[in-house]
């Protein structure tokens, strides 16, 4: 299979980017009704069948890149890619 390696640190971001990029990218619990009720919502990640690896460090299929890549510029985001072979 054909995968990125890409890399990013948030470092020029706002909190605001930051958390709204996390939450797009790995998901998150939403809780209702004062605790009643709790939802995992998938990030993106998740969806197109990639793997978090570190802090900042994922593995996506390479056909997603571009979609990544723009979300990740779009939050400020500091990006290093690497193509590899799994």
């Amino acid at each position: 299979m054909e995968a990125e390696l890409i890399s990013y640190t948030l470092e020029k971001a706002s909190p605001k980017q930051k958390i709204a990029l996390h939450r797009t990218l790995y998901g998150y619990e939403d809780v209702s009704n004062r605790g009643a009720y709790q939802y995992q919502r998938k990030g993106l990640i998740d969806t197109i069948k990639g793997k978090k690896l570190n802090r900042g460090v994922f593995i996506i299929p390479r056909k997603h890149k571009t979609s990544i890549v723009s979300i990740l510029r779009k939050n400020n985001a500091t990006i290093k890619t690497l193509p590899i072979a799994v």
